[in-house]
């Protein structure tokens, strides 16, 4: 496995996703051609911390699309 480019490399963490939430970043990481992991790291380091309440939030979240939604239509047509 190669070396981690992160200070402190990489360590096993736990979190739960929806089927719907797994098979997207499946599609994503698929796309960029890199591991689940990676895809979610550069995911995750790309998006500043003030989007958590800006997109993330109940309120906001109603607001926002879900696009493993539509790429699960999609996939299906």
């Amino acid at each position: 496995m190669p070396i981690s480019p992160y200070k402190g490399g990489k360590t096993k963490r736990h979190f739960t996703l929806s089927n719907d939430a797994y098979e997207h970043l499946s599609a994503i990481a698929g796309d960029a051609r890199l591991s689940r992991s990676e895809a979610l790291e550069r995911l995750i380091r790309s998006t500043p911390v003030w989007e958590g309440s800006a997109t993330l939030s109940d309120g906001a979240w109603k607001l926002c699309i879900d696009h493993s939604v539509n790429f699960l239509q999609d996939e299906t047509i």
